[in-house]
């Protein structure tokens, strides 16, 4: 399957946000919303699954790429993760810190496919912005 997804350049220290996801109810698909508002120790706003003391659900571009092959029509959200993102996540230690824009998080559980973070500073995140390891 041709990598149609990768279309930015990788990075040892960071990558891009493919997606930015929320949803509406729980148990139903996130769906892209382009861009949203990041709030500490709250996650996504606007999102299902946020509230006092929730974290984010990440998703790599390599995890997103084998479930599509189990599932030609998977979009991105559908897997619950609040970002996509073009970096292995896997390969981060549970603590290690990412930036994008103002926003900062903190890995809690680095697992496949979906990996937990924490918001420490709230910020907006846009689909196309870089996402760096501090």
């Amino acid at each position: 399957m041709p990598d149609i997804f990768n279309f930015y350049p990788k990075d040892e220290t960071g990558g891009r946000i493919l997606a930015v996801c929320a949803g509406r109810k729980i148990g139903e698909p996130k769906k892209s919303v382009g861009q949203a508002q990041l709030v500490r120790n709250f996650g996504l706003s606007g999102d299902c699954d946020a509230g006092p003391g929730s974290q984010l659900y990440l998703l790599s571009q390599k995890d997103f790429l084998a479930l599509k092959e189990i599932n030609p029509a998977l979009v991105y959200g559908a897997s619950g993760e609040n970002l996509a993102v073009t970096m292995d996540l896997t390969l981060l230690p549970p603590g290690t810190r990412l930036r994008s824009g103002d926003a900062l998080l903190e890995l809690t559980a680095v697992k496949s496919p979906l990996c937990g973070a924490r918001v420490i500073l709230a910020g907006i995140v846009t689909e196309g912005d870089p996402i760096l390891v501090e």
